[in-house]
C-alpha cells in the first residue's frame, strides 16, 4: 500500500513538474495581454481625440442626436484607466515576484 501511494505521488509530481504550467502563470499571461490591449486602445483614443480637437467638423448629427466624437473618444480614453490601473498593479507584482524568485 505504501509503495502504491509513493509511486502515485512521484508520478503526479513528475508530470506536474515536466508539463504543468501553473494556473497563476496562465492568469498572469492573460492579464498582461489584456493590459497591453487596453493601453493601446487608450493611446489610440487619446490621439484621435487630440487630432479632432481643433476641427469644427467633430460634431456629427445622427438620428436627431448630436454626437461629439471628440468628447466621446476622450471620455472613453479617460475611463479606460479604471481597468488599466489594477492590471498595472498586478503586472508590477508579477515582475517583483519574478525578480525575487531569481535572486
Amino acid at each position: 500500500m505504501l509503495t502504491t501511494i509513493t509511486t502515485t505521488t512521484t508520478t503526479t509530481t513528475a508530470a506536474t513538474a515536466v508539463g504543468g504550467v501553473s494556473q497563476a502563470t496562465v492568469y498572469g499571461a492573460i492579464g498582461v495581454v489584456i493590459l497591453i490591449v487596453l493601453l493601446i486602445a487608450k493611446e489610440l483614443l487619446s490621439s484621435y481625440g487630440a487630432e479632432r480637437e481643433g476641427e469644427s467638423e467633430g460634431v456629427e448629427e445622427e438620428k436627431g442626436e448630436i454626437m461629439d466624437s471628440n468628447r466621446m473618444a476622450n471620455s472613453l480614453a479617460t475611463n479606460l484607466s479604471v481597468a488599466i490601473y489594477p492590471l498595472l498593479f498586478s503586472f508590477a507584482l508579477l515582475v517583483a515576484m519574478k525578480v525575487m524568485e531569481v535572486l
